[in-house]
């Protein structure tokens, strides 16, 4: 296949795949000259042999469990981990794609509450593979959630793997650490979410604004803190900067507010929440 690029610089084309015929390829890993990807659409993934760059071959394909995705994945040495969670873009929610940005996705797909909906038809989790045999995954572990399931993986090798997950109860993804101590039982050793974000537990969103008063969020960063292994079981917010600038219709800036480390107490809690939330409510606000 003869392919030309646009534009190039100190760059040129060696090989092409097809992907087996799976052309929408999302995360891809490269693991000892095999390519690693996970496909939206196709479903499951693929995995393309790429020793000889010029005519990489695809050499397997690992079917993704009923109306579930496995979009995107990680690889270290002898070890791939995959994610498991309900296939978004077959739901009729979706069908329009910005709906996928927009809004709490909890309350979207109906985990966020309890429930009551639509039947659980999908795997959620993350799943183990062996690839000591880099064309042959061997499924050897599976950490099940509870909820839409698992969308990031973050994982070097080592003991800790990081999530993003949607678990019930919650309005979006938030962090988990995983312990990958015993590869073929991976369990949860901690979780942390921002105020507001834990329905189940009676929490409501912060900086509830007044109707009619549209927001332009400038900026909005949080760092877990994950210095030490103790608190890789129990992560807390070493620092958030957080700025919130609330316009009028006619664009004129109303008010706006930036925390930093000084506005974090020392369990962790952003002083301005805890002021909106009230004395006593934030024991267990973003700690599991």
């Amino acid at each position: 296949m003869d392919i030309r690029p646009d534009h190039a610089r100190n760059m040129r084309l060696v090989g092409h795949s097809d992907q087996g015929g799976r052309g929408d390829g999302v995360q891809l890993m490269v693991n000892r000259g095999h390519a690693y990807v996970g496909h939206m659409f196709s479903k499951g993934f693929s995995i393309i042999d790429v020793r000889d760059p010029a005519n990489p071959r695809t050499v397997n394909y690992i079917e993704a469990p009923f109306n579930t995705w496995n979009i995107h994945l990680q690889t270290h040495e002898d070890l791939l981990l995959v994610v498991n969670a309900k296939d978004m873009f077959a739901s009729e929610i979706f069908q329009d794609e910005r709906a996928y940005y927009k809004g709490a996705l909890g309350k979207k797909v109906g985990t966020a509450e309890p429930a009551g909906g639509s039947a659980r038809d999908w795997t959620a989790g993350m799943s183990v593979y062996d690839i000591s045999r880099p064309s042959v995954p061997r499924l050897i572990g599976f950490l099940p959630v509870e909820g839409g399931g698992v969308h990031r993986i973050w994982y070097t090798g080592g003991r800790w793997a990081y999530l993003s997950v949607l678990l019930d109860g919650f309005t979006d993804y938030i962090f988990m650490t995983v312990d990958m101590t015993d590869a073929t039982e991976p369990r949860e050793a901690g979780r942390f979410w921002l105020p507001g974000m834990n329905l189940a537990a009676g929490e409501t969103p912060a900086n509830q604004l007044a109707r009619g008063v549209p927001v332009v969020e400038s900026g909005n960063e949080a760092a877990a803190d994950l210095a030490h292994p103790e608190t890789r079981a129990g992560p807390g917010l070493l620092d958030r900067r957080h700025e919130l600038d609330l316009v009028d219709p006619g664009g004129e800036r109303v008010s706006g507010g930036r925390e930093g480390p000084d506005d974090v107490d020392d369990d962790g809690v952003s002083r301005r929440h805890r002021r909106s939330v009230g004395p006593g409510d934030d024991a267990d606000l973003h700690r599991g």
